[in-house]
């Protein structure tokens, strides 16, 4: 607490000293706080009193719940595609190991949260679909542009490389929600495998085809 000039006083939250210039850690401390809790239900003052923030630090780094929701989304976006560039990299180019390898990462309990936390913004993003558009664009584009810049820079061609990442996001999505309603990790994982040979050979075809 300090003495103004003219002697007011101006209080000083210190939960806002806490995250000042600290957003990247206000940030995953967030993001655990709404992977735990989940959208419905979510506002600020119970998040802020969880992780030890004001609201008006909550305010200040991302400017509304539904900002933070898609900072949140981003973030778990970005966690993703950093995974798929790890893979990718290790891969010498081979597109299904990698899908092999992000799968059997996003197995790991860990991901659960992540998925459902996606999941439950699909539901919302049906129901309140001006609202929630950002993330019918981004779900798609954010999931699908990792794999598909990798085919291209592969030779693939962009109509195709577009239309094959499209499908393996489309299983990846349906198979583990599939996964996480009924905990059927063996038969899923089968299907997945399946869909693994189905887009092997369908990506062979395509490069025959291009004189790959």
């Amino acid at each position: 607490m300090a003495k103004a000039g003219s002697g007011a006083v101006a209080t000083v939250d210190g939960r806002a000293l806490r995250w000042e210039h600290r957003k990247p850690e206000l940030l995953r401390a967030a993001t655990d706080y709404v992977l735990r809790t989940g959208v419905a239900d979510l506002t600020l003052r119970p998040l802020g009193a969880a992780i030890g923030a004001s609201i008006t630090s909550l305010n200040r780094q991302f400017g509304s719940k539904d900002q933070l929701i898609r900072a949140v989304c981003e973030e778990i976006h970005g966690q993703m595609a950093t995974a798929f560039d790890e893979f990718w990299a290790s891969s010498n180019g081979r597109p299904i190991e990698v899908l092999r390898a992000l799968w059997n990462l996003w197995l790991a309990p860990e991901y659960e949260r992540q998925f459902a936390f996606l999941f439950e913004l699909h539901g919302l993003a049906l129901r309140q679909p001006e609202k929630y558009e950002w993330f019918a664009r981004s779900v798609v584009k954010d999931w699908k542009a990792p794999l598909e810049s990798a085919l291209r820079q592969d030779g693939v061609h962009p109509d195709q490389a577009e239309a094959l990442s499209t499908l393996a996001v489309a299983i990846i999505r349906g198979l583990y929600l599939d996964k996480s309603i009924t905990g059927d990790v063996d038969r899923v994982g089968a299907a997945y495998e399946l869909s693994l040979n189905l887009l092997a050979s369908t990506l062979e075809a395509t490069r025959a085809n291009q004189g790959k």
